[in-house]
């Protein structure tokens, strides 16, 4: 019998059906990501495997009796507050940096954003899944993902000539969708940490007029990446309806945490140690909510 966070509707259709033994979500979190990325990861791995339209109960007496049986909307709230906390610490970061943020950098709080977005939506999904190929479709949802997460990799050395050496090859192949993703964070932190002072480097490099082709340049491939991240992101949900994965309230919850962490991420862009102190307390918070949470999984 499946989790209710993992029904699926069975089609005749399908190719490559792994066994049911395959039925563990996906696990997003992964040592690449830095310290509030692993941390939110964490509680919206651990959100989604809630059931839907139940009570969960703690998965032992003691922790009923420490604990007690909190209610599924009282879950969701905890859910939503963190993605309050989320928000308001990019806005608030957001005014902080207000006049200071190149278009360079604005161009990749974008790409961020699109990133964790494209990212947010595989939370949840089992494992079974990620090589199902329908009639109608191009190709399965690990070879949509390698096509998404590689292309950080395969930009950077077209933008810069040092990327290619930082930039950390997507692999590919049967894996764990925390090892894919694993490599892709990598890529895409080259990417951003390439770039997020560009028109400094090339203030020091070129002169003026050099200067302002080289940003245009790359702000306009950034532009471009981002286009075919968000292009990725809706085959990406078109593919998954396809396959019959059905995203459930708690999935959907962890969904927008994952759009939250990408715009504090995305404020953060060339000015991370300035803002890193501010994270901590909603690292620590997140934490004591994943604990918590994971007694009713």
């Amino acid at each position: 019998m499946l989790d209710r966070t993992e029904q699926h509707i069975e089609r005749p259709q399908l190719r490559g059906i792994p066994p049911r033994c395959a039925d563990r979500p996906s696990r997003i979190a992964n040592d690449a990501m830095k310290p509030l990325a692993r941390m939110v990861a964490r509680f919206c791995g651990t959100l989604a495997r809630l059931p839907e339209h139940e009570a969960p109960s703690a998965r032992s007496g003691a922790c009923a009796r420490t604990v007690g049986h909190a209610a599924a909307p009282d879950l969701y709230s905890q859910a939503v507050r963190i993605r309050r906390h989320l928000v308001d610490l990019g806005v608030g970061i957001d005014l902080a940096r207000s006049g200071t943020v190149t278009s360079t950098q604005r161009a990749l709080q974008q790409l961020q954003h699109a990133y964790r977005n494209l990212q947010g939506l595989m939370i949840g999904v089992p494992e079974r899944l990620l090589d199902i190929h329908p009639e109608s479709e191009r190709r399965s949802v690990r070879q949509l993902l390698q096509t998404a997460l590689s292309g950080s990799r395969l930009q950077a050395p077209t933008l810069h000539a040092t990327a290619s050496a930082a930039a950390s090859p997507c692999r590919s192949g049967a894996g764990a969708l925390s090892a894919m993703f694993e490599s892709g964070e990598l890529s895409h932190r080259s990417l951003v940490e390439t770039f997020h002072d560009m028109p400094d480097r090339a203030r020091r490099h070129s002169p003026k007029d050099g200067e302002a082709l080289a940003t245009l340049i790359i702000n306009a491939r950034l532009d471009h990446l981002h286009k075919q991240m968000l292009a990725h992101r809706a085959e990406l949900s078109e593919l998954l309806k396809a396959i019959g994965h059905r995203r459930t309230m708690p999935m959907r919850l962890a969904h927008g945490i994952f759009l939250a962490l990408g715009q504090v991420e995305g404020a953060m862009i060339g000015a991370e140690s300035r803002f890193e102190t501010r994270c901590q307390p909603l690292i620590d918070l997140i934490g004591v909510r994943t604990n918590e949470l994971g007694r009713y999984c």
